[in-house]
Parts: structure tokens; sequence; C-alpha cells
């Protein structure tokens, strides 16, 4: 018999402070952020639980929403975005006054340059493929909400999809995107679904 895990994610809105380097700077939502998350929302709410990452952006409408339609809410480190370490609240030009061939480093390959003090892009990328893993056994069968960030759905474009990771840079994950994936069970194994992404 086959079943199936729905999984959404849902990107954060607009955000307090200048465009940067944001990573695990928690800045909080603007009064627009919180309205884009809503607006991508609507009255769809199928969900028997919200899984959001632990920062100010994320979990302000995760526990907004949860409140309001009475949906459980877990908190999961493993869906916070990579730490850009130095990077961190920089903007580009910034970061190019510090590294002027850091961010072409890091978009040509970033498996290969790692920003001074930061997240080492391989072990992102093991961490949100272990929190996927964790998703389908915590919530196998169910239809969830992760509330999470670009470069998270990003990665998971990058697993579920088997495309590199300078093709998930191309993909526009926009304030507010909605994605979802299906995982269908069978005796045979697991097999994902790529629905949509607006």
């Amino acid at each position: 018999m086959m079943n199936i895990t729905t999984i959404d994610f849902l990107r954060h809105g607009e955000v307090q402070g200048k465009a940067c380097y944001r990573g695990i700077t928690d800045d909080p939502l603007t009064t627009l952020g919180l309205q884009q998350m809503q607006l991508a929302i609507q009255d769809y709410t199928p969900w028997s639980a919200i899984v959001s990452s632990p920062l100010s952006r994320c979990i302000e409408f995760a526990n907004e929403l949860g409140l309001k339609h009475n949906i459980p809410i877990q908190l999961e480190a493993k869906l916070q975005e990579i730490n850009f370490g130095i990077w961190e609240g920089k903007t580009a030009t910034e970061i190019n006054q510090l590294d002027p061939a850091g961010l072409d480093k890091f978009y040509l390959d970033p498996s290969s340059y790692t920003p001074p003090q930061a997240e080492k892009f391989i072990i992102f990328q093991a961490r949100i493929k272990a929190a996927w893993q964790d998703l389908l056994n915590a919530y196998q069968g169910q239809h969830i909400l992760c509330v999470t960030h670009a470069g998270v759905i990003r990665a998971i474009f990058t697993q579920l999809l088997q495309i590199s990771v300078s093709q998930s840079f191309a993909i526009q994950v926009q304030h507010a995107s909605l994605s979802q994936f299906q995982c269908l069970h069978a005796d045979t194994g697991d097999f994902v679904q790529f629905n949509f992404h607006k």
C-alpha cells in the first residue's frame, strides 16, 4: 500500500534592515513581509503541522498561522539559513571591498569556497538532507508546512530534483514564495515528485 507525504516550503517575507547576506542574522519581518506571507497562504491551510526555522523572520508568521488555525508548531534548527560567517549582515558591495573575488568564487563553486568563519556548504547541504529525512520520518502520510529560507529551499531543489548548485542559483526564490514536494512511499521505495513553485 502506498501513502503520500506532502511538504510545502514557504520562504519568509521581507525583512527589516538593508539588503544583505543575512544568513543567521536574526532580523524580524517588516509589516510588508508579514503581509506577503499572509497573501501567499490566504485561506489555504491543509496542514497537520507547521515546522519552522527558529529565526524570527520565520517563526513570527509560523506562530501567527498556527495560533489562528490551531495547527501545532515545531521549531527545527536544521531548517535555518546557512551561516555566512564574516559576510553576515554585509551587502555585496561591502563583501567585494573585503574580498574582491569572494562572491564570484562562492557562486561558481560554493563547495570549494567558504567565506571566513562561515558554515561549509557541504555541511549545510548535509544538514538540509537530514532535515528532509527527519520530516519524512516524523510526518509520513501527512501534509505539512515548512517556513524557512531561500538557501534552504534551493538546497531542497538541488537534492530532490538532482540539479547542480549553480542551476539552483538560477531559480528565483522570492519573498513568501511557496513550493510543494510530495513523497510517494511505496513497497519498492520512495518517489519524490515536484508539484509547484510560485
